[in-house]
């Protein structure tokens, strides 16, 4: 029997890898042909970015910090001046507080750059403190100025978590833009022309919830029907999704949403976060995000800028900080002010905005800008904007509030946008805060204009215009012109009818209310005889003119007697009415039973004159009628001209009033 054959286990293995190692290492040391270096092709085609060319930076952009600005008081050198006379002076004398209404925002770098801000220190200042007041848990409030989208106020605040950087609560998309997102939804259907603002439509259920089976066309349960001007107003949910499926479909509806800054990079001079906006392809998801539901989210600066865009006329211009740089050598180094183009038409923007004007006069905000009775918080002063509001799903669950708007809704000066997360239990809503802003940004119109124009000098000061340099006073209001002195009255003519001379008041102690009959510190003359205290209380603090036309209260026999004799003097043949009735004659009869008080008799009349006492002022709200020659006619006292129950005057009652015939 032959021996098995014998076998190289051990050595064929070792030989067998190290044939593999010699052929990958001369694989990897091959060169392929230029003509067959091909680029694949991925199997899905996806647009790749445009490679834009790198922007150097500014050297002084990636130190901008509002938390090192100082506020610098109108011809000041600057903040390292006053610090360098702050220790300069003595220790038991402390350092001059500026005056925020006097002065700007200024950074000085290390390197010796100077930064002006265009932000006022005023509205800054009070938009942290509406936050801080009332404890919410995360802000942000950003006010614009449309001329040229220079930011007057950027106030970011957070006290659930310290921390969170405020610039943060500013510039990141961190908020769901909830229904202000109903104004891009606004523009394209107005941009497509299938729909304006009395397009109506029909719907059944909750004007705010949105379900699958609602935004089912129903003919026979869809009986309640609202306007695309109404659903901005009112805020309502499936009114403008049923629009949006219906009229828009998803690359409409994105073309808008980038129009008015959603996925696009916006300049600004601290890095500001995209804001994004998923539109869903499926009709019925599209229909509640173009309603406000999700998918979208936005930045406070980006909701201002939004804003600014319906204000502007569907100009967009992005938003600047910065308003003049001066160099370590005293040059001026401002960046010229971002460009501005045409992002929706302006007969879009203008429908948006009539539609937004409704939110505050009837909507969802009517209750920030009206109070109980009608009368607006801010008179003459139309305010346009639109609420959002969106609870989120996840804890802490807060309720994220905005208000974007602009003011005055007929000539806008600013634009603005205010975001408020809220925890369930909360204290103010953003459209309150933006009424305030608004407030406080009218009553400092003119110095915010006035003082936006100051410049930092080449030394570093802080100047206004030249008005201020040649030293005129800087106000708030132009000056008047001087009025020329009024020219002397000429002589009175000796047949002009000289007028009687006013009254000399009596003396009378100090009295806010001034010299009168029966008001406080009124001292009476020898024989005045003093209103009724009833009536006493119920005159205004204010001086009133006396007529001359009305005396005291007489008894109402007396009254009747005297107009019995005037009556038989004018029925008498060739009988006239005496001097200074002719006034008196209309009220007749009837001014003894409708008035407690009776026209002054003529001089001369049988019936003695009474003491002067003035009428008491009318009921706030009905005008005083009026006789025929312009005379106020008293006021009745109950119907019939008599008081209701209760004895007449003079111990009559009402019985024996009309025995006698009054």
């Amino acid at each position: 029997m032959s021996a098995p054959p014998r076998r190289f286990g051990g050595i064929g293995a070792l030989f067998f890898i190290a044939s593999l190692g010699a052929m990958a290492y001369y694989v990897q040391q091959q060169e392929i042909p230029e003509e067959h270096d091909l680029v694949r092709a991925t199997a899905t085609v996806v647009a790749e970015p445009t490679q834009e060319e790198p922007v150097s930076a500014l050297p002084w952009q990636d130190r901008l910090d509002l938390s090192a600005a100082r506020l610098v008081a109108f011809g000041s050198a600057g903040a390292g001046a006053d610090a360098a006379a702050g220790e300069g002076a003595s220790a038991g004398e402390a350092a001059p507080a500026v005056d925020p209404a006097r002065s700007r925002l200024v950074q000085e770098l290390p390197d010796g750059h100077r930064i002006l801000y265009t932000l006022d220190p005023v509205l800054q200042e009070s938009a942290l403190e509406i936050f801080r007041s009332r404890e919410v848990p995360y802000a942000a409030a950003v006010v614009l100025d449309v001329r040229d989208n220079a930011v007057l106020a950027m106030a970011g605040h957070s006290s659930m978590d310290p921390q969170v950087d405020p610039l943060e609560v500013l510039t990141t998309a961190w908020a769901p833009a909830a229904s202000t997102f109903k104004l891009v939804t606004a523009a394209a259907l107005l941009k497509s022309r299938r729909a304006n603002g009395k397009t109506k439509e029909c719907f059944s259920g909750g004007l705010h919830g949105l379900t699958d089976e609602m935004l089912t066309d129903n003919p026979a349960r869809d009986t309640r029907c609202e306007s695309l001007a109404s659903a901005i107003a009112h805020s309502h949910n499936i009114v403008m999704a049923k629009l949006a499926q219906r009229h828009l479909d998803g690359q409409l509806l994105l073309d808008a949403a980038k129009a008015v800054g959603f996925e696009r990079d916006i300049p600004f001079e601290f890095p500001l976060e995209r804001s994004p906006a998923h539109i869903p392809a499926e009709p019925r998801e599209r229909a509640k995000v173009a309603a406000g539901f999700w998918h979208v989210d936005m930045s406070p600066v980006h909701g201002a800028l939004m804003a600014s865009v319906f204000a502007r006329g569907g100009v967009l211009q992005p938003p600047h900080i910065v308003a003049q740089v001066i160099g370590p050598d005293g040059g001026d180094q401002t960046p010229p002010l971002p460009k501005s183009e045409r992002a929706l038409a302006k007969e879009v923007a203008s429908g948006v905005g009539a539609m937004m004007v409704a939110t505050t006069t009837e909507g969802t905000a009517r209750k920030s800008f009206k109070d109980d009775r009608g009368n607006p918080y801010i008179p003459g002063v139309v305010v346009a904007g639109k609420t959002g509001s969106l609870t989120g799903k996840k804890a802490p669950a807060l309720n994220y509030n905005w208000f974007v708007g602009y003011a005055p809704a007929e000539n806008p000066e600013i634009a603005f946008a205010v975001l408020i997360a809220n925890e369930p239990k909360w204290k103010i809503k953003a459209h309150y805060a933006a009424r305030r802003l608004v407030q406080i940004y009218l009553e400092r119109r003119e110095a915010i204009r006035e003082q936006g124009a100051a410049r930092l000098t080449s030394e570093g000061r802080l100047a206004l215009p030249e008005s201020e340099a040649k030293g005129a006073p800087v106000v708030a209001q132009a000056a008047a012109e001087p009025r020329p002195p009024a020219a002397e009255p000429p002589p009175p003519s000796p047949a002009a009818p000289r007028r009687r001379p006013p009254r000399a008041p009596a003396a009378t102690t100090s009295s806010p209310a001034g010299p009168g009959p029966g008001r406080q510190g009124h001292q009476p003359a020898a024989g005045e005889r003093l209103a009724h205290p009833a009536v006493r209380r119920a005159r205004p603090t204010t001086p009133r003119r006396r007529s001359r036309h009305f005396e005291a209260r007489p008894s109402r026999r007396t009254c009747r007697i005297e107009h019995v004799a005037w009556e038989r003097r004018a029925a008498a043949p060739g009988g006239r009415a005496r001097p200074g009735e002719g006034a008196r004659a209309p009220a007749g009869r009837a001014a003894c039973r409708r008035s407690p008080r009776r026209p002054r008799p003529p001089p001369g009349d049988l019936i003695g004159s009474a003491r002067r006492a003035s009428p008491p002022p009318p009921r706030a709200g009905r005008p005083r009628p009026r006789g025929a020659a312009g005379d106020p006619l008293p006021r009745p006292r109950g119907a019939g001209g008599r008081r209701r129950g209760g004895p007449q005057e003079g111990g009559r009652g009402r019985g024996q009033a009309r025995a006698e015939g009054l």
